[in-house]
């Protein structure tokens, strides 16, 4: 026999006395839960009757009229729902055939949108539009897989909304300055969230749950909202720009920090007390030498080499307009390759993960006595402050030493570019070019 259950959330939603009333559907081995997006205070709710206990007063005033009578309309929209839960069932062939594992949680969330008079497809046409637009845009695998990431935060800022307001739905026509504000917080705050509706997050890797963000993070997320935006006006799917009344807030960067090419020698002469750790410092100078990014060092070959020189094309620019970088390789460069040269493997070098080569970096920094304190931005605050140089280094330390060492030679940033990868005018290649106090030095030099 059919039977639909109603009970109470032990956990009142966020910033309320109300709980959320669930559902559960059973027949025979059917056995399916959903939320049904009716609220109610626990003191007007009996388990046993499994429904809404409309209190009596002895003197009614106004508010307690209006009161008794939202408790009455919750109550009566449960009995609906009851109604609609088993007139679907029976239309679904009462359980001869199969019912899919979220069939309940599709019956309650189209009977919640109708009651509010929120039509099916709004946010689905949010989404689709997502997905058309991650799909027709012509850029880098790595810059899509960002779209997606986007998107999936908007997905999750939805149901997170939805649990305050049920008729929250996110639309490209009704979208408005303040929509974008609530997503900007949203973001910094997500991370409470996890703890707050596990529901929504089940499904997600422990390691790819949401972390805290600082500001340039919120920052480019938002910017690439707004590129979404564009496209879609652009492609007259709608004529609303949220974007026109807010302000993006733009990242902070600080001085780019690298090493010098002492300090460079000095990390590839330096001793390692295990195999690990040497074969990342060797990685690590190697791309001192190259300039590369990691995500383009980890698909390096041995066919990248030709007549002397690391050839590729940068995967963050391979789309549109590619271009060939072409870095001649140095003595040292080439003893690091001889080093590791192995038929049986595929990639250049033998690399690890992203993650350990970072942490693995800043062992062999703190080894080699690489602490001399530098300036940074901090993410979460935007101030700056000092730390030794051992607990900034990563992967990308080695790109601004290569750029920051041959700008100081040569002080010309479109030849520097050339062999970076980065496109002529790069705003990105205008932080790497730090102008020292040598450079300062010759320059004033100039005016005797």
């Amino acid at each position: 026999m059919a039977t639909v259950y109603f009970s109470l959330s032990r956990k009142a939603s966020s910033g309320s006395r109300l709980h959320e009333v669930l559902v559960r559907f059973c027949h025979g081995r059917i056995n399916q839960r959903a939320k049904s997006g009716i609220f109610v205070n626990s003191e007007y709710w009996s388990d046993d009757l499994q429904q809404i206990v409309i209190p009596k007063f002895r003197i009614l005033s106004q508010e307690k009229r209006a009161f008794m009578e939202e408790l009455s309309h919750s109550q009566n929209d449960l009995s609906d729902l009851r109604s609609i839960i088993m007139t679907e069932f029976i239309s679904a062939g009462s359980g001869k055939v199969l019912l899919h594992k979220d069939w309940l949680s599709g019956v309650v969330s189209s009977a919640l949108r109708r009651r509010l008079n929120i039509s099916d497809s709004s946010d689905s046409d949010f989404f689709e539009a997502w997905d058309k637009f991650i799909s027709s845009k012509q850029v880098s695998d790595s810059r899509r897989a960002m779209f997606k990431v986007v998107r999936n935060m908007m997905y999750r800022f939805e149901r997170v909304s939805r649990m305050t307001d049920p008729s929250f739905a996110l639309s490209l026509d009704r979208m408005t300055s303040g929509t974008l504000s609530d997503f900007e917080r949203f973001l910094f705050e997500e991370t409470k969230y996890v703890e707050l509706y596990p529901d929504i997050y089940k499904d997600i890797a422990g390691k790819d749950l949401p972390k805290k963000r600082g500001q340039n993070t919120v920052s480019h997320r938002m910017a690439i909202l707004r590129t979404f935006i564009i496209w879609a006006l652009d492609n007259d799917l709608t004529v609303n720009d949220p974007f026109k009344k807010y302000t993006l807030k733009a990242p902070v960067y600080g001085t780019p920090v690298y090493i010098t090419i002492t300090e460079r020698n000095a990390l590839y002469r330096t001793p390692m007390p295990s195999k690990k750790l040497e074969v990342v410092r060797d990685i690590f100078v190697f791309q001192c030498l190259i300039g590369c990014r990691v995500g383009d060092l980890l698909k390096l070959k041995r066919q990248n080499i030709v007549r002397g020189a690391i050839e590729y094309v940068p995967h963050k620019i391979k789309e549109g307009r590619p271009i060939t970088v072409r870095v001649p390789l140095n003595d040292t460069a080439k003893e690091i390759i001889a080093k590791y040269e192995d038929a049986e493997r595929e990639s250049l070098l033998p690399f690890i993960s992203t993650q350990k080569y970072n942490d693995y970096i800043k062992e062999c920094f703190n080894i080699t006595g690489l602490d001399r304190y530098v300036t940074v931005i901090n993410p979460q605050t935007r101030e700056s402050e000092q730390k030794p140089l051992y607990e900034v280094a990563s992967s990308h330390m080695a790109r601004r030493t290569f750029v920051g060492n041959l700008y100081k030679q040569v002080k010309d940033p479109n030849l520097v570019g050339a062999l970076s990868g980065h496109k002529e005018g790069s705003k990105a290649f205008a932080r790497y070019r730090d102008i020292d106090e040598e450079m300062k030095v010759e320059l004033v030099n100039l005016l005797d």
